[in-house]
């Protein structure tokens, strides 16, 4: 397993607080007398003369003034991590840094906030009720311990924007995932165990357990169609679906070279698990900022569907059980 992927204060935005370990501030304060010798000049170095008395008295400090610091006196920032806290003057709950995301936890918070969830610079959350909810808070909460969170409108489980930050660093943007279309992020791809994670955390969100009336595994994304012509967008009924057999073929043309990445990428991690799968268009729908195309991937064929169960499968008891009865049926 590779390691060293973290969540360090340098990652943190520059206005975001920090708290300094009592020895560590003394160290520093020492180091800034014994450089520049006067609090005139240090004051001058730093911009004001409220940073060094913040740091001569152990007080929370800025991120971008303590990057200044750390430069002023060429100090490995990396090697001054174990001495810095995540400071909220809002919230009671620090944390110190650096946050290991080299772990199981992230690849799952990547799969929700990519599914049901919207990283949201100010107040990222994850919307789903029950067992999904509980396992992304959990997740949460073994990275980052005693962090503040809430529920609004029933099952809209709201974080701390520096959740916002950390998922930054994972590789999921901030904003409308359907209009972004972002790919699957890297960090995926560092082990099979996170490929796995992913997986059962996308088709937990967005995926649909085999049945004997379906008798098959679909999972859905939606993503912005660029380039259509004005005249047809023009003729679309807001918020009214058409189905594949009412795009015209030459519109269906351009849709077609416009999947969504991460079910392409989704479909891609499938394969390297064995598991074969179909991908295509279901149906497009007018909104007032784009027209958004639904496509799904489909996993059918009996030892088909038990080898996603064997390798993936869902974490949602209502979809295992309903997997569980589909293929109890064929035996």
């Amino acid at each position: 397993m590779t390691k060293g992927f973290n969540f360090d204060w340098l990652d943190d935005t520059d206005n975001s607080m920090v708290l300094l370990e009592t020895h560590f501030s003394k160290i520093l304060a020492t180091k800034l007398k014994d450089k520049y010798l006067s609090n005139k000049k240090i004051t001058e170095i730093i911009g004001n003369e409220k940073p060094y008395y913040q740091i001569k008295n152990s007080e929370p400090i800025r991120v971008k003034t303590l990057r200044k610091v750390i430069t002023c006196l060429d100090l490995n920032s990396i090697n001054i991590s174990k001495n810095i806290n995540y400071y909220n003057d809002k919230s009671p709950f620090t944390f110190k840094f650096p946050i290991d995301l080299d772990r199981k936890e992230s690849a799952i918070l990547i799969g929700a906030f990519m599914s049901d969830g919207n990283n949201n610079a100010n107040h990222p959350f994850y919307c789903n009720k029950g067992c999904l909810k509980d396992k992304i808070l959990n997740a949460v909460q073994t990275m980052l311990p005693r962090i503040p969170w809430e529920i609004r409108n029933e099952k809209h489980l709201r974080f701390h924007p520096v959740v916002s930050r950390t998922l930054l660093k994972l590789g999921v943007p901030i904003g409308d995932k359907i209009l972004l279309n972002p790919k699957i992020p890297k960090f995926i791809y560092r082990n099979k165990i996170y490929k796995k994670e992913y997986l059962t955390q996308v088709f937990d969100d967005e995926g649909h357990a085999a049945t004997r009336a379906s008798r098959k595994i679909v999972m859905g994304r939606n993503v912005a169609v660029k380039n259509l012509p004005k005249n047809f967008v023009s003729i679309l009924t807001y918020k009214k679906t058409r189905y594949l057999k009412e795009i015209p073929l030459e519109i269906k043309k351009i849709i077609d070279k416009q999947p969504p990445n991460l079910l392409k990428g989704e479909q891609e991690l499938l394969i390297e698990f064995g598991i074969k799968s179909s991908m295509r268009l279901r149906c497009i729908t007018k909104y007032l900022d784009r027209v958004s195309a639904s496509w799904v991937i489909e996993i059918s064929g009996k030892k088909n569907i038990e080898k996603f169960n064997n390798k993936i499968g869902f974490s949602h008891p209502d979809k295992i059980k309903k997997m569980k009865k589909y293929l109890e049926g064929y035996t």
